[in-house]
């Protein structure tokens, strides 16, 4: 057995474990590194992966309730488009199946205790099931170039970009949310910031659009007790029923609004395990540097699932799935029939609230934005994503001309995409070199080398 098929066993049997059971490992092992007892470090590494599991279950609740609605919305456009949507367990099929995939977790974890040791992030990913995300980028470089460097290369330069924007916006996400010590170097979601801060910017330069505020209270305050996120979530879960044709069936709709509504007021509860298992660790994190590296910060990175917990995600992402499905009908040029990912658009919105301070209506705008990005990306891909499938035996949906993923339709892997497909791997891996540069430059100006780094701008409420 060779070194690649050892590493890919190891790979293997780690996403096999899944979050729930990961995690809790991970996060187990760093409490004892940390100096916590074998107790305190196992109930917290336990209690996050009890967190995981509540929110997949409710999550998934949601998102089996709303299946049936986008099923309909998609039947009743009559929509012609030649790619469809499969989710995001395509782009995890490609991501491991290919020789380059199998490595990612070694280059990207190297890569991540490389930064850390030069000071270029306080990122540690603990986040390791979501390297599918750079797995996918390394594979579909490597599948379009049929060069194994080149591919973890792309994989690199996703992996410093991912850090930098994790610590470019962790003071943000540990206020808003209330996470200390915590950053977010999910590899998809970090792609939306640059959309996220061009649209506030935008907009904060718009008179009257720019003074619109839309956040949790200002809605309660406006609304009453329509505003109260269990009664907001059955008004939006009941509006999305009816564009999705359930008005002929009372019962359903009305339990698709209750279910909504449920799901606003549990999964800001369900955060609250997060809150538990992480703040001990936080704390020992930081008393552990203080002791051995004089005093430096130090960041725990995890997925962007712990934020959807917040009612201005979930509401915007009720808000986007009609709004979504209609720019696919009229964006022109574009291909992308969404449909599988479309259910699940709490995690393509992730980023936005704590980025434009809580408000609803630029959640909504920056997540059409985000989206329609999105499906120019999966279009950009054509058919290239269809044959990386088919190589790695997956079955195509009966009559689906060409598949993709919304997850997968992310600038960075179409950016090394593009340097991949160029024809001469010595001028694809130069250029690669100066994206990884680049990327690490940004790093070293956001710790300081450069001198003081800064945070992002957001909206001007």
């Amino acid at each position: 057995m060779g070194f690649a098929d050892i590493i890919k066993t190891i790979s293997d049997f780690l996403m096999g474990l899944g979050v729930p059971l990961l995690l809790p490992i991970i996060i187990t092992i760093l409490g004892l590194v940390f100096g916590q007892k074998f107790s305190r470090a196992l109930r917290a590494g336990l209690t996050l992966g009890a967190g995981f599991i509540a929110l997949n279950l409710v999550i998934g609740l949601l998102i089996d309730n709303m299946v049936p609605v986008v099923n309909n919305m998609v039947e009743a456009t009559g929509a012609n488009l030649t790619i469809m949507d499969v989710g995001w367990g395509v782009g995890a099929a490609i991501a491991w199946g290919t020789t380059a995939g199998s490595l990612v977790i070694l280059a990207c974890l190297g890569t991540n205790i490389i930064m850390l040791a030069t000071r270029l992030t306080k990122t540690l990913n603990v986040d390791i099931w979501n390297f599918w995300n750079q797995a996918f980028t390394a594979s579909v470089v490597y599948l379009i170039s049929g060069n194994l460097l080149l591919g973890l290369l792309a994989a690199v330069v996703h992996t410093v970009y991912e850090l930098f924007i994790a610590d470019l916006t962790a003071k943000r996400v540990q206020e808003f949310y209330n996470l200390p010590g915590i950053s977010i170097p999910h590899g998809w979601a970090v792609t939306s910031v640059p959309i996220i801060l061009a649209v506030n910017w935008v907009l904060d330069r718009i008179p009257y659009v720019k003074d619109i505020h839309w956040d949790e209270g200002s809605i309660r305050e406006k609304w009453g007790i329509f505003g109260d996120p269990l009664i907001l979530g059955v008004i939006l879960g009941v509006a999305v029923g009816i564009f999705g044709g359930l008005w002929r069936e009372p019962v359903r709709l009305l339990t698709l609004g209750v279910t909504v509504g449920t799901a606003m007021i549990l999964i800001p509860k369900v955060i609250g395990f997060f809150m538990e298992a992480l703040s001990p660790i936080a704390v020992s994190a930081r008393e552990f540097m203080a002791k051995r590296f004089a005093g430096r910060e130090f960041y725990i990175g995890l997925d962007s699932a712990v934020l959807i917990g917040h009612p201005v995600t979930v509401a915007a992402a009720i808000v986007l799935i009609p709004i979504v499905l209609g720019l696919s009908l009229i964006l022109p040029g574009n291909r992308v029939l969404p449909f599988g990912d479309l259910a699940a658009l709490f995690y393509f919105v992730a980023m936005v609230p704590f980025l434009s301070n809580g408000n609803l209506f630029r959640s909504i705008v920056s997540g059409a934005v985000i989206m329609t990005v999105v499906m120019y990306v999966c279009t950009s891909f054509g058919s290239a994503l269809t044959q990386m499938a088919t190589s790695i035996g997956y079955a195509l949906p009966e009559g689906a001309v060409d598949i993709t993923a919304l997850s997968a339709g992310n600038w960075v892997t179409w950016v090394t995409y593009q340097v991949g497909q160029i024809g001469s791997n010595a001028v694809s891996l130069v250029i690669m070199i100066i994206l990884i540069l680049a990327t690490g430059a940004l790093a070293a100006w956001k710790a300081g080398l450069f001198g003081a780094g800064k945070q992002p701008a957001v909206s001007g409420d």
